[in-house]
């Protein structure tokens, strides 16, 4: 076989000198037999005629020795693409339009796949990055990807399924202290294992050990390569050396090798300290692992489920509702999340747009194909064959679909660019998102399965081409067979299922965004800017610094012409979630883990129009010296005093179940108002039980807690605020950071900004989807029109009313949308069972929904067949007996 390939491959590249060498030996035969006959008596002209008698077709020789080089399909594929060429120049309309279609289809499948396979598909630069899964509890309902530090010890400790197991926490900013200079840098939190489970040894010094994640233990540090350089000019000697990070000192120990990464950035690693405190019994930690070499990912989850039963024993206390035991998930599709499902969908929708193009293009050739059928039939007589034939016309449909992947290819760049900047989502890829080479083996890809996707229907109806009948002057008929008749009607029909299914999905979507929107936020966004404020370690951390610090700052933003009122917060609703346990006094029953907390200036319920259901808000009374009180959201009200009111009663914050957690312990708060509900974390989620606590108030320890303040401000946001914003607060702290200035309004919106992408981009598939549909169905009305008015002039010369034929013609379309529609129903409901967890407030199978874009649908259907039934319809019976 290789030898086949290198001798066809050696006539390929050396074909003059093969040509030669062919003709060289045929003319050695040829002067070798003459000679022969000379010496018995011929003359040299005899004895050359009788030698070419003897030694046959010269010609015929070399064809045969063409084939067996393989150069003869060569040859053909030359006179085929040189036959194409000339074909797209008699037809430059059609070829653009075609090139234009597959462009779009071709491109957009690319921009998509550009992102899934970076996202999705690409490993992870890790060795062995199938290795890596992330320890997620189960339950019939739900997975928890979070764990606390007692229950990540009971499994790193009790399974053998791993070579190494560790626990990390989100990326923070701290201040890095180099002398007298405070750099801020991003600080990830990790125990000992992190390298070594993602396969990754320091570039120097070593990884954390064990005791360095003990309480009573100094801490480690690992330097990234990045800030390795930027800080310390590459000086290798960094390494034991003491640095100082907010207020705390600890050791370095290792620095990463270039290039490493980590789906979220951090340019330092601190070892996590795996202590019983607040923070730690909580749920707050992630958990990766390394599976063993000699086990698989089923054995190794199969082992966990042993494990499970000690772990039921060991820590029953911890076990929630419905749990089930540890999964394990593959770390890669753990890191895409939500994206995946999006991304996932998106690549769905451009896949059937492209079909749906594909269609349309065949219907396009099927009526080329009418145009030719006379050529076609002359060339079968001459002697042509069919198989022949196809080649060719396979050969111009995949020329089509490779000029409309080169095209494709700028659409998709162009694409990509705005399809990254568009994504309100964060992408888990190692490396930037480009058109690289398994993008382009894609793209070339798409293009041979568009190109013979497209020439199926054409090629089907060509291999049954009657040749008597199209051979025959006039024959009015052939070129509307029935073969082909069919075959543009079952285009028609997945056209409009496709089209179904893509509008189905954008149906849901688009109400699940206009619920979003419908959703009670529980104060008004209008009119109101917003910035943070993050605390330096060092500054402002106990309760009197903190309150004098709010102070001087609002007097100072107030004093600014643009602003009406200003107040602050902790945490601004729709940014997260910020909880502590707390529990009503006296009833340890009424105890909430994750109780909401927030800390408040007087003016902030005012300023953001929350409602005062009962009691009163804060005032200036309330000083540290006054009685502590708190508020509390409707939600807890409900939960805790369903039936009476809870003002006078008393909440603790830091104790649940009688527990005390000292970090965050406060006195007992006596309730004096009960304040309207507010979003929370998420929009679609509904509203937390929530306390709020006045800033005049707040104990030392929940002081330590506050590492931003959210600062509110109605008034207008002039192009000058945000200057004005910084000098009222470079006055108050020179070295105070501002981050994050935007408009309460911006906040809402980028809480739907991942449904709203989703919402916009499917609509618009399914509009463009839409419209080819429209195309697909009048092109095929229209063409069939065409080929038949000869038999509607007979028709009507026979009494048939034009009601009649706009009633033949009509009935026609209607079928084939409602034969669409029908299989269109049936991969609706295969296609919106995934989208379960992107919709909110309506069904995956809503029928309101179904029934909607059935009738769009119907209606497109009828407006595309009605134009040419109206042509039809006005037909003259003794033009079109005329007409051939």
């Amino acid at each position: 076989m290789f030898g086949r390939i290198r001798s066809w491959l050696d006539g390929v590249l050396r074909r003059n000198t093969v040509e030669n060498e062919m003709a060289s030996e045929m003319e050695f035969h040829l002067a070798a037999r003459r000679d022969d006959l000379i010496r018995r008596g011929l003359s040299p002209k005899e004895a050359l005629r009788h030698a070419r008698l003897e030694f046959g077709a010269v010609e015929r020789y070399k064809e045969e020795c063409r084939e067996s080089l393989g150069l003869r399909l060569l040859d053909q594929l030359r006179g085929d693409l040189r036959y194409a060429f000339r074909q797209f120049g008699k037809t430059p309309t059609f070829t653009i339009l075609a090139v234009a279609i597959l462009a779009l289809g071709i491109g957009a499948n690319t921009a998509i796949f550009s992102v899934v396979y970076a996202v999705l598909l690409r490993p992870l630069p890790y060795p062995e990055p199938d290795r890596i899964v992330r320890l997620a509890r189960q339950s019939t309902t739900r997975l928890w990807e979070y764990l606390s530090i007692p229950q990540f010890e009971f499994w790193r400790d009790h399974s053998s399924a791993f070579s190494s197991i560790a626990a990390y926490r989100g990326v923070g900013e701290r201040a890095l202290f180099l002398g007298p200079d405070r750099d801020w840098i991003r600080v990830m939190p990790v125990t000992d294992g992190f390298f070594r489970t993602l396969g990754i040894a320091p570039a120097l010094g070593r990884e954390f050990v064990r005791d360095e994640t003990l309480p009573q233990n100094q801490r480690a540090i690992i330097l990234t390569d990045g800030l390795w350089r930027r800080a310390f000019a590459a000086d290798p000697g960094v390494i034991g050396r003491s640095l100082r990070l907010d207020d705390e000192n600890l050791t370095v120990v290792g620095v990463l090798p270039a290039g490493f990464w980590f789906t979220q950035p951090a340019e330092v690693f601190i070892t996590l300290r795996t202590g019983r405190g607040l923070a730690d019994t909580g749920s707050n930690t992630q958990v990766i692992a390394r599976v063993g070499e000699n086990r698989t990912l089923r054995q190794a989850q199969a082992e966990m489920a042993g494990v499970f039963a000690s772990y039921r024993q060991a820590q029953a206390d911890r076990l929630e509702r419905g749990e089930l035991g540890m999964a394990l998930i593959p770390y890669q599709e753990s890191l895409a999340g939500n994206v995946r499902l999006t991304l996932l969908l998106l690549f769905a929708a451009v896949a059937f747009l492209l079909l749906i193009a594909c269609s349309n293009l065949a219907c396009l050739l099927l009526a080329r194909l009418a145009a030719r059928q006379r050529e076609i039939a002359l060339r079968l007589a001459l002697g042509s064959g069919r198989a022949r034939l196809l080649k060719q016309f396979l050969t111009e449909n995949l020329m089509l679909a490779f000029f409309g992947a080169l095209t494709g290819l700028l659409v998709a760049f162009g694409l990509l660019r705005a399809l990254i900047a568009a994504i309100p989502l964060e992408l888990p890829s190692a490396v930037p998102i480009r058109l690289d080479t398994p993008v382009l083996l894609f793209t070339l890809a798409a293009a041979l399965t568009t190109g013979v996707l497209f020439s199926l229907g054409p090629v089907f109806t060509a291999w049954r081409l009657d040749l008597n009948s199209s051979l025959k002057e006039g024959a009015r008929f052939s070129s509307s067979s029935p073969a082909r008749q069919r075959t543009r009607a079952l285009l028609v029909i997945a056209q409009t299922a496709l089209s179904m299914t893509l509008l189905v999905a954008a149906g849901l979507l688009i109400r699940t965004l206009y619920n979003l929107h419908q959703e009670r936020l529980g104060f008004t966004a209008e009119g109101v800017v917003t910035f943070d404020t993050p605390l330096a370690v060092d500054k402002h951390r106990n309760s009197l610094e903190l309150h004098n610090y709010q102070r001087s700052l609002i007097e100072r933003l107030e004093a600014l012409p643009s602003v009406q009122a200003v107040a602050a917060i902790n945490l601004l609703p729709l940014t997260g979630y910020l909880n502590f346990p707390a529990q009503r006094d006296g009833h340890p029953d009424q105890s909430i883990g994750g109780m909401e907390q927030r800390v408040v200036t007087p003016e902030y319920f005012a300023l953001m129009g929350i409602r005062l259901l009962e009691g009163r808000t804060y005032t200036a009374a309330d000083t540290p010296a006054s009685a502590p009180v708190i508020l509390i959201n409707e939600s807890l009200a409900r939960a805790w005093w369903p039936d009476r009111s809870p003002l006078g009663d008393r909440v603790v914050v830091g104790r649940y179940w009688q527990k005390e957690f000292p970090e965050v312990k406060d006195v007992p708060r006596e309730i004096v108002g009960v304040v309207g509900d507010t979003k929370g974390g998420l929009l679609q989620a509904p509203p937390r039980p929530t306390l709020y606590v006045p800033f005049s108030q707040v104990s030392d320890g929940w002081a330590k807690t506050i590492g931003r303040i959210a600062w509110v401000v109605r008034g207008s946001r002039s192009p000058a605020l945000a200057a004005e914003v910084r000098q009222a607060v470079t006055a108050v702290d020179a070295g105070q950071r501002i981050s994050r200035l935007r408009t309460l309004t911006e906040v809402v919106a980028l809480a739907t900004a991942q449904s709203r992408f989703n919402a916009l981009l499917l609509a618009a598939f399914a509009g463009v989807a839409l419209a080819l549909t429209a195309v697909g169905v009048y092109g095929m009305l229209a063409f069939s029109v065409a080929q038949r008015r000869h038999e509607i002039g007979i028709r009507m010369a026979l009494g048939a009313r034009r009601s009649d034929v706009l009633k033949l013609v009509l009935r026609q379309g209607i079928v084939l949308t409602g034969a669409g529609l029908a299989l269109g129903v049936g991969g609706a409901l295969v296609l919106v069972r995934f989208l379960a967890t992107l919709l909110h407030g309506v069904r995956p199978a809503d029928p309101v929904n179904f029934i909607t874009v059935s009738l769009l649908l119907l209606l497109i259907g009828l407006v595309a067949s009605y134009i040419p039934a109206r042509r039809a319809a006005i037909v003259e019976p003794m033009v079109a007996l005329r007409y051939e």
